[in-house]
């Protein structure tokens, strides 16, 4: 086909700015512990608003659409999708207000309702037996909170100075005595981890509900005051007179919002007085990239493994079998899965097993629709966005059939053999969070016309890419066969052309065959057309 192209270049946002030296300007704070820091209060009016000059690293994902590793304004929830307000809201919020309008100031809040503080020991946490309702917010931190807590913390120092660290914990670890010595042995290992200077970084300890007001477990405020004496930079933030929901355990949101301003206060005490130090530096503004859309990972077209990060367990075709329909699970046997990268910047996901690609049931763009595979035919619902993490070689896939607001999920975060894949809102937690390790440049022996078609594929040296699929003849000439997909020609494999006497249905102009209807709605040069799930579809002959 001899036609001059015109080819349009769509370059992705990439946020890769040569290094600068982070801002000392830019105050940052790190926080962790149970519910009181997750936050339990109601999110009111007053609290939906804030300063652009405070700003949170979203340490889960999920929440207002926000990605882990990214800033943002600080609305609350700030730890996690489960969260409400908490005191690090007020405490941002009180910094700003009394520091020097140069200075911003910055949270990442990791924080898990109920748990011991266990959790946050790096060498213990992987033996914690935590209830069932637990694990998905623990999760959503990748399954490791403390990790989750140094890697936002290293993100944070790109961009400013970490100035002190905030804890709130100690509910389910009421009365016992060597709590001080486990914090601080956490404590050490941040400081270490990030290396930092422990006589630099105060840490911020807040008490549980006091007694006055009938705490539930007011006698652990005793435990905490003994802080101090094994951190010396440890400061502890008084609950006294903060009022209580009726359950002992977590405050009101006027409650948050004076412990907030109790710990800012305590801060801003050993911060003295703060001078704006003034280097010329660009890097300034770069965490106001609020709602930036990660660049998505290119990925050569070949064979690939894709192993779900949760259970350990690769993206399988159940029973190995090809066919329509043929549902999707998690198996620890590998199957390969061929990347095919679209021109809209989409791929398609195609598998080992014959012409089928990884496919949104009926193409919903709904929660809890199921993955399966499904002949090919290039449409949403077999398009997905594969996007990196904040952790690298880290990747969640989108769907497109949901505008890329949903992600393959393994089905109640569970583990077992053969759990069910389908698609839920994308939180980024590691039940939908995979890597993709190289399989090779082949698939299975039997996979009929995806193993040659690349080898067949005369098209790409004109400008066109190949059709994904063996689809009706739209335009013949010398250099060979044509096919329309997504309303763009493409060149139809040389092996679509030595098999074209087939009968069998393949689609046409990108889209599927029928899988029930018989019923003629109108008819061109590709054959009958009939509608099912609000869309085109080919009638297949060979069934009508």
């Amino acid at each position: 086909m001899k036609v001059s192209l015109a080819i349009t270049t769509l370059l992705s946002t990439v946020f890769s700015v040569a290094w600068a030296a982070p801002d000392p300007n830019y105050h940052i704070y790190l926080a962790f512990g149970q519910s009181n820091m997750q936050g339990a209060g109601d999110i009111e009016g007053q609290d939906k608003s804030v300063d652009s000059r405070f700003k949170m690293l979203a340490t889960a994902g999920g929440c207002n659409n926000r990605r882990v590793g990214e800033w943002y304004d600080a609305i609350p929830p700030l730890a996690n999708c489960a969260g409400g307000l908490g005191p690090v809201d007020y405490f941002g919020r009180t910094l700003i207000k009394e520091l020097p309008k140069e200075i911003k100031v910055g949270v990442a809040v990791v924080a898990v309702a109920g748990c011991d503080i266990q959790l946050f020991e790096k060498d213990k946490y992987q033996s914690y037996d935590m209830p069932d309702w637990m694990k998905g917010i623990v999760s959503g931190y990748g399954g490791n909170p403390y990790g989750r807590l140094i890697d936002v913390g290293k993100k944070a120092q790109q961009y400013g100075v970490i100035k002190g660290i905030l804890l709130h914990q100690g509910e389910t670890n009421t009365g016992q005595q060597d709590w001080p010595n486990r914090v601080k042995g956490i404590y050490d290992n941040i400081i270490k981890d990030l290396g930092l200077n422990a006589s630099e970084v105060p840490l911020l300890a807040g008490e549980v509900v006091s007694g006055d007001v009938g705490g539930a477990c007011a006698y652990h405020n005793g435990v905490i005051a003994k802080l101090p004496q094994v951190i010396p930079n440890a400061h502890v933030i008084s609950s006294s007179g903060l009022s209580q929901q009726g359950d002992g355990l977590h405050f009101t949101s006027a409650a948050y919002r004076t412990f907030g301003q109790r710990y800012a206060e305590t801060m801003l005490k050993l911060l003295g007085d703060v001078k704006v130090e003034n280097n010329g530096n660009s890097n300034n503004n770069q965490s106001n990239n609020n709602n930036q859309t990660s660049t998505s990972k290119k990925f050569e077209d070949g064979w690939y493994y894709i192993k779900n990060t949760g259970s350990n367990k690769y993206l399988s075709v159940k029973g190995a079998v090809g066919a329509n329909g043929q549902n999707v699970q998690i198996s620890s046997t590998k199957q390969k899965w061929k990347i095919y990268n679209n021109n809209d910047g989409t791929v398609l996901l195609i598998s080992e097993f014959g012409d089928y690609a990884l496919d949104v049931s009926n193409g919903s763009g709904e929660n809890g629709a199921n993955i399966q595979i499904y002949s090919i035919h290039g449409g949403d619902a077999q398009k997905f966005i594969i996007r990196e993490t904040f952790e690298s070689n880290v990747y969640v896939i989108d769907t497109q059939a949901s505008n890329g607001q949903r992600a393959l999920d393994v089905e109640g975060a569970r583990t077992d053999e053969g759990t069910n894949i389908c698609q839920w809102s994308d939180e980024e937690k590691s039940n939908q969070t995979w890597t993709i390790e190289s399989a090779g440049s082949s698939g299975n022996t039997n996979t009929g016309n995806n193993n040659n078609q690349s080898a067949s594929c005369w098209s790409t040296s004109l400008g066109y890419s190949c059709c994904k699929s063996c689809i009706n003849v739209a335009y013949k000439d010398n250099d060979g066969e044509w096919g329309i997909e997504n309303n763009n020609w493409c060149g139809i494999p040389k092996t679509c052309q030595s098999n074209s006497s087939s009968s069998k249905c393949n689609g046409a102009q990108g889209f599927p065959c029928c899988q029930n209807t018989c019923e003629v709605y109108t008819t061109d040069s590709d054959g009958d057309w009939g509608v099912e799930n609000n869309d085109w579809c080919l009638i297949d002959s060979t069934k009508c």
